[in-house]
C-alpha cells in the first residue's frame, strides 16, 4: 500500500494531537486538554465527562491511537479514525476524531472525539461554517476554574516558598523566576505544556494565557 503520509505530512501531525489529547483525559492533565480541545467537546473534557473511558487507574503507559489510524485532512478540517485500548473497557475504544484548524500556520484543535458528536446536526454546522471560537474556548476554560491544581497550590507571589529540598540543595520560588528568565519568552507555550521543570508549573499558574499561545514555525 502506498505511503499517504508520503505526500501530506499533516496527517501524522494530526494523529499525534489525537493522541495527546487522549494521554491527558488520561491523566487529568486540564492544562494539556484545554490546549487541544475546542467547543462543546472541550467543556465535556473539562468536566470531566470521559474520565469513564480513558482514566486507566494506575498504569504508567497512558493510552494513545493504537494500530494504524485512518487520517484525512483539507485546509480547515481533519478526520482521524483509529482505536484507544484503556483498562476501563474490554474492548478498545473505537475514536472517531474531527479536527478543526485554529489559523495558518495551522494549528489543529479535536472538535470531536466519539460518533455521537460527529452525527449531531448542530456540531456539523459548526464544523461547515466554520463557527468554533476561540474567544468561547476561552470563555469555558475561564468557567472551569483553575486548570492545574498541582501549580495553583503554590503560593507563587512568596519568593521564599521552598519547592524542592535535597543533598544538592534548596529550591524556592526565587530560583525558579531567576531560571524561567533564562528562556526565551518563545519557549514558554513548551514549557507550561510540557511541564518538564518547575517553571513549567509557575507558567500554568501564572499565565493561562499560554493555554492558546502556539510557537510560529
Amino acid at each position: 500500500m502506498e505511503n499517504r503520509f508520503k505526500e501530506d505530512r499533516r496527517l501524522g501531525t494530526l494523529i499525534a494531537c489525537v493522541s495527546l489529547l487522549i494521554e491527558a483525559i488520561a491523566r487529568r492533565d486540564r492544562w494539556q486538554i484545554a490546549r487541544a480541545a475546542t467547543g462543546p467537546l472541550l467543556e465535556e473534557l473539562l468536566a470531566g465527562h470521559y474520565d469513564d473511558k480513558f482514566v486507566t487507574g494506575d498504569r504508567l503507559n497512558h493510552p494513545g491511537l493504537q494500530g494504524v489510524p485512518i487520517a484525512v485532512a483539507d485546509d480547515r478540517v481533519a478526520i482521524v479514525v483509529g482505536t484507544v485500548p484503556t483498562d476501563a473497557e474490554p474492548r478498545p475504544i473505537q475514536v472517531t476524531a474531527v479536527l478543526v484548524a485554529r489559523d495558518y500556520p495551522r494549528h489543529w484543535l479535536v472538535a470531536a472525539l466519539d460518533f455521537d458528536m460527529v452525527a449531531d446536526n448542530d456540531f456539523q454546522r459548526q464544523v461547515q461554517f466554520g463557527t468554533f471560537s476561540e474567544d468561547s474556548d476561552l470563555a469555558v476554560i475561564a468557567a472551569h476554574g483553575t486548570l492545574d491544581n498541582e501549580a495553583a497550590e503554590i503560593d507563587w507571589d512568596d519568593p521564599t516558598v521552598v519547592l524542592r529540598e535535597s543533598e544538592s540543595g534548596t529550591v524556592t520560588v526565587a530560583d525558579i523566576v531567576t531560571e524561567l528568565a533564562k528562556w526565551d519568552r518563545s519557549a514558554w507555550a513548551w514549557l507550561a505544556a510540557e511541564r518538564v521543570t518547575l517553571s513549567g508549573h509557575y507558567l500554568r499558574a501564572k499565565h493561562p494565557e499560554l493555554v492558546r499561545d502556539y510557537p510560529h514555525h
